[in-house]
């Protein structure tokens, strides 16, 4: 698998090693050369990142990251203040050629993504016009040519906008579900946080149900899932999820509902293990689809296919309550391993079983501010400010346990009260 390994004394020696082809010796300086100019700017206030380019245990590659520029650099473009830069990349001539380039540059937007010099608008580079690969390498991670020099190099930029890169996944996920399932689909809809107006790009995924007009073969399967893992390296946050169903199981709706195949990125190693295992066994019931159609009904996207109200039945009230209860029935124990999202979804629950309202997790964060005792208000905070700017937050543990415990007796309160009115079965 690859990864990113920063330059320490104890890998420096094997990255020295590393060598491009004499063919490729103009594009790209040597490692020492790069490591050496990464000390000079840090010592002169700017900010340089050399790091190993790993596949598990074995170095493959060398790149560095730059921010802004250090005191020496006169004539710095203008692009690079405040801005980051691929500074240098190179993958050893002996491991080119097998996908280590387009896996090493997933590692290194990310690493970008995390904002180490903190936000910035632009990631850019630069390359010499003859080299046609790093050309359309970077081409395909959305480089585009600025028409500016760097010295004798062609400059490129990225636009650094977490939204724009959700959007160009989405876009690349309905782009590759048409082309791999064709005339298989009747619609392709996006739901979840996306559509509900609270995506984060540092803590949330990317939704996706794709309905087709019959069930898949396994080489349908596997072609469209090798295309799937590999976009899905380019989302940010936590990745994609995604459901496939047929359409007989949407009108009339079918609860618990069948799927005829699932992903997200906690099964990703399970497939590149065993992909004809993972084929084999992801399908079968999923309540969790009673909430996902819902939210498809009153505020979902249709990216293909049929409109949202021509393909999708509305959901029984009874169902998509049983489902949203399975999913935060077992609180009390778990929330201590995922407080904010059982703290958000926990009050969205409860939100509309009062008020018959399907809310995002922060619309129902925001509501139980209004609704709840004042006790449970920090931890309601905490949960919304993870949420909202994706920052790692402390808990309360026993605030925590407590809200659990007081949220799940109010909703059997609830549940117990509609029941006896007649309102679910």
């Amino acid at each position: 698998m690859i990864r990113l390994e920063r330059i320490n004394g104890k890998n420096v020696r094997d990255i020295l090693k590393l060598r491009v082809s004499d063919a490729q010796k103009s594009f790209v300086a040597p490692n020492d050369v790069s490591i050496i100019e990464a000390y000079i700017a840090i010592t002169h206030h700017g900010q340089a990142f050399p790091f190993g380019i790993y596949d598990d245990g074995t170095p493959v590659g060398f790149c560095m990251i730059g921010f802004g520029a250090d005191d020496d650099w006169e004539d710095a473009p203008a692009i690079a203040k405040e801005n980051y830069n691929l500074w240098r990349f190179m993958i050893d001539e002996r491991y080119q050629g097998k996908g280590y380039g387009k896996a090493a540059m997933r590692q290194i937007l990310d690493f970008i993504a995390s904002e180490p010099c903190g936000p910035a608008e632009y990631c850019w580079l630069s390359y010499e016009p003859e080299n046609a690969a790093a050309k359309a390498l970077y081409a395909s991670f959305g480089f585009t040519e600025t028409g500016e020099w760097d010295d004798d190099e062609i400059m490129a930029a990225l636009k650094l906008n977490p939204h724009d890169q959700k959007d160009l996944v989405i876009s690349r996920f309905a782009e590759i579900s048409k082309e791999i399932l064709a005339d298989r689909i009747a619609g392709i809809y996006l739901h979840g946080s996306a559509v509900m107006g609270c995506y984060q790009p540092k803590k949330s995924d990317l939704d996706f149900l794709i309905v087709v007009n019959a069930v898949l073969s396994e080489t349908e399967k596997r072609r469209f899932m090798d295309k799937l893992i590999e976009l899905d390296h380019e989302c940010p946050g936590k990745g994609i999820e995604m459901s496939i169903v047929t359409k007989d199981v949407c009108n009339p709706f079918v609860y618990p509902t069948p799927f005829i195949l699932h992903y997200s990125r906690m099964h990703t190693e399970w497939y590149r293990r065993d992909p004809e295992d993972y084929i084999r066994k992801m399908n079968g019931m999923d309540k969790d689809l009673a909430a996902h159609f819902t939210v498809i009904r009153g505020r979902g996207c249709c990216l293909y296919g049929l409109s949202i109200q021509d393909l999708f039945a509305e959901v029984p009230e009874q169902d998509y309550l049983d489902s949203i209860w399975d999913d935060v029935s077992g609180a009390e124990e778990e929330i201590p391993e995922n407080p904010m999202y059982l703290i958000l979804n926990l009050a969205r629950v409860l939100a509309y079983l009062k008020e018959k309202k399907v809310m995002s997790k922060q619309e129902g964060g925001m509501w139980a501010l209004e609704i709840l005792p004042e006790r449970y208000h920090s931890l309601l905070r905490s949960a919304l400010r993870e949420y909202e700017a994706g920052e790692d937050v402390p808990y309360d543990q026993e605030l925590a346990k407590n809200y659990a415990d007081y949220i799940l007796d109010q909703i059997t309160r609830e549940r117990n009260q509609g029941e006896a009115n007649g309102y679910f079965l």
